[in-house]
């Protein structure tokens, strides 16, 4: 049981880091930060997920495959789609995998590993990082969205059930790994633990109310959004009548309404 509650502070560790590091690149803007962020969470992600494919000793693989999800969460769903206010890259990619619509990729994801895991397909470590990091991006994709979709009202009814579930899977997962017979189950629910642990800090606390960092730094987001939104249709009008112009596309008609006029009652009886 004390390898799965290290596990689990382990893991908190590392988001405190996170939040830590991260701080340069919002709340206080340094240019080209991201420039050197990204690089070294790079590096550290391809160590470690090499050493999850690669390391013979199972138990040790399975606490690379964890750390590698730790790590590659931030690399691959914050920065990827992270926009700074300045800088030679103000943001690499326009993906971003924390909105609403990421859940169907969420859920094929825990189906599709489920199958791989089943059938042996991919090795347990490899499996142990999908995991981990699908059980981050299931929780992300809440705290992403829920300031802006849940009612206000609901907001801490909710809270208090995520905490209690989380409280009772953490119960759950301790007994597990207090009755477990190798130490990679013991291991696994461990990773497990730091997500169940995750959301009773948060049902607890930060998710009964609408997050002051979204309301700060989302607006004045998706107000930038719209505008270069708005330069795209503007672009794609110009585009439509330059090549109208020069006769290269031409506009559809559109369908003109029919109108069937009803026979008056004397010319029904003619």
């Amino acid at each position: 049981m004390l390898r799965a509650i290290l596990i689990a502070l382990a893991g908190q560790v590392c988001f405190l880091i996170s939040v830590l590091t991260m701080i340069p690149l919002r709340m206080k803007p340094v240019a080209n930060y991201n420039l050197f962020y990204v690089p070294i969470l790079a590096t550290i992600f391809g160590f470690l997920f090499y050493r999850t494919c690669t390391e013979a000793k199972e138990s040790k693989a399975y606490l690379y495959g964890y750390f590698a999800a730790l790590f590659g969460w931030p690399f691959l769903g914050e920065m990827a789609s992270l926009p700074v206010p300045e800088g030679v890259i103000t943001q690499f990619s326009s993906l971003d995998i924390k909105s609403l619509g990421g859940y169907y990729y969420v859920v094929a994801g825990w189906i599709l590993l489920k199958i791989l895991w089943r059938t042996k397909a991919i090795k347990n470590p490899v499996a142990v990082f999908l995991m981990t990091f699908l059980s981050i991006w299931s929780f992300e994709l809440y705290m992403e969205n829920y300031s802006s979709r849940i009612p206000l009202e609901m907001m801490p009814v909710i809270a208090n059930y995520v905490a209690v579930v989380a409280a009772i899977a953490c119960l759950v997962l301790l007994y597990l790994a207090r009755k477990a017979a190798t130490i990679e189950t013991k291991t696994v629910a461990g990773c497990l633990l730091y997500i169940a642990v995750s959301l009773v800090i948060m049902g607890s606390s930060q998710w009964k109310t609408p997050q002051s960092f979204y309301l700060k730094y989302e607006g004045p987001r998706m107000k930038q959004e719209l505008k270069e939104l708005q330069e795209k249709i503007d672009y794609f009008d110009k585009l439509k009548q330059d090549m109208i112009a020069k006769g290269l596309y031409k506009e559809e008609a559109q369908p003109t309404e029919v109108k069937t006029e009803t026979p008056e009652p004397e010319k029904q009886a003619e």
